[in-house]
């Protein structure tokens, strides 16, 4: 009888772990093919940022490391002038109109940015879809840029702006939200509004900006922004009365024909 036992039992722990073995293989297999899914889509939207890219460049001109050189607007400029010349007359909106839509289908073609694994995924695609159908909205001329700025409408793409200019240079949503974002402030500056979206870790006066310390978005929890602020903050060694150093704009300032606001930006405290 014990005999009989022990091989039933034997018997059980070969089924057991048979039925484990190939668990851990169907896993395996799995997770390779959605590696393999998941290269051949990285390598896809590789594809399309670099057509994308070379339209853009054709009309703007990329620096050598792949940014926005300074006078971007001035080269698209000169170029619409040249093919003026050769081309059915077009209003001035619609020659600009291109640099909005290249905007638009750079953010399209990138994922949304998240930069902690604590950030809640709706909500950052929930907002990187607002900035898209703003963008969009603003090259078909269906949204009027001027009350979209006053309204908080745009404060999300300029604060995302710069923190991925700030602390992430070498990420592909950067050069998408560059492009939105100059677009955007070249548009407003036709009609004479002036945007002020402090650069994180720059320095500010207290004249000119609103401090918060109030860090909701938990940024000091970002190791990469936590060590480049206490870095630049060592720097800062004789701080003028008023000025601090800038972390986050999380709110833009404007000044225009209608009035002027201070941008909000978020600065270092205790917390950190």
């Amino acid at each position: 009888m014990a005999v009989i036992g022990i091989e039933f039992t034997s018997a059980i722990a070969q089924v057991i772990f048979t039925l484990l073995l190939l668990a851990v293989v169907a896993a395996a297999v799995w997770l390779v093919r959605r590696l393999r899914r998941s290269e051949a889509n990285l390598e896809t939207i590789r594809r399309e940022n670099a057509k994308l890219r070379n339209e853009v460049g054709n009309i703007t001109g990329w620096t050598a490391n792949g940014r926005l050189p300074e006078d971007w607007q001035e080269k698209l400029r000169t170029d619409k002038a040249v093919s003026a010349g050769s081309a059915p007359a077009v209003s001035a909106e619609a020659a600009r109109q291109p640099v909005l839509m290249a905007a638009h289908h750079a953010l399209v073609s990138v994922e949304p940015p998240h930069f902690a694994s604590s950030d809640s995924a709706d909500e950052i695609s929930r907002a990187h879809k607002r900035i898209v159908d703003l963008v969009e909205g603003l090259a078909a001329e269906r949204i009027d840029p001027v009350p979209a700025l006053a309204n908080g409408d745009m404060d999300k793409l300029f604060c995302l702006w710069r923190r991925l200019e700030g602390y992430f240079p070498d990420r592909a949503e950067t050069d998408a939200y560059g492009l939105a974002a100059y677009a955007v402030l070249e548009l407003l500056k036709r009609r004479q509004v002036q945007v002020k979206a402090p650069r994180p870790l720059s320095v500010e006066s207290v004249r000119n900006c609103v401090f918060t310390t109030d860090d909701s978005e938990k940024l000091r929890d970002i190791s990469r922004i936590r060590t480049a602020a206490f870095a630049a903050s060592s720097r800062l060694a004789n701080p003028q009365g008023g000025e601090e150093l800038v972390i986050d704009c999380e709110r833009p300032g404007w000044e225009g024909p209608n009035g002027r606001k201070n941008p909000r930006i978020l600065i270092l405290d205790r917390s950190w």
